[in-house]
């Protein structure tokens, strides 16, 4: 039997966040990254444990986790570590032809609902500016907001 209970194996957290990947237009930032995999946390119904933790950081909802598994997904070759856009240290990750080969194998395993819901999430983070998108969330979840630096609008 399964871990969940519902014919589908466990996914890992990690395993969303290279799912987050597929059918993205554009290569991802971190700051995208992270508020799209919180977004994902707080509104999946997905199981703890597939999911990361966040905390409140300089720029809204943080997960440290997040950042090891994108150095381990690079070291693995399924992402790779593009330089960032001209104005913004923040550097940006895209899938591979093996990351491709991995969303391929994880897409069956994932419930459905959710597999939309992440895509919506990165859609509706990617189109915000930075502003924007911290903006929005702060709003959303203000409790994330109070070790901010982001001076708000």
């Amino acid at each position: 039997m399964d871990a969940r209970g519902d014919g589908q194996a466990a996914m890992l957290p990690s395993d969303w966040l290279v799912l987050l990947f597929d059918g993205a237009g554009e290569p991802l930032d971190r700051v995208r990254i992270q508020k799209s995999m919180f977004l994902f946390a707080e509104r999946s119904k997905a199981p703890a444990g597939e999911k990361y933790e966040f905390r409140p950081y300089h720029y809204g909802p943080f997960s440290s986790e997040i950042y090891r598994d994108l150095d381990r997904l690079v070291a693995d070759g399924r992402l790779r570590l593009e330089a960032g856009q001209a104005g913004s240290g923040s550097p940006r990750y895209s899938l591979t032809g093996t990351g491709r080969r991995a969303v391929e194998e994880l897409r069956p395993r994932a419930v459905a609902e959710r597999l939309e819901l992440l895509a919506s999430l990165r859609d509706w983070v990617t189109a915000r500016s930075f502003g924007a998108l911290l903006n929005d969330v702060y709003r959303l979840y203000p409790r994330y907001a109070v070790n901010s630096v982001f001076r708000r609008s």
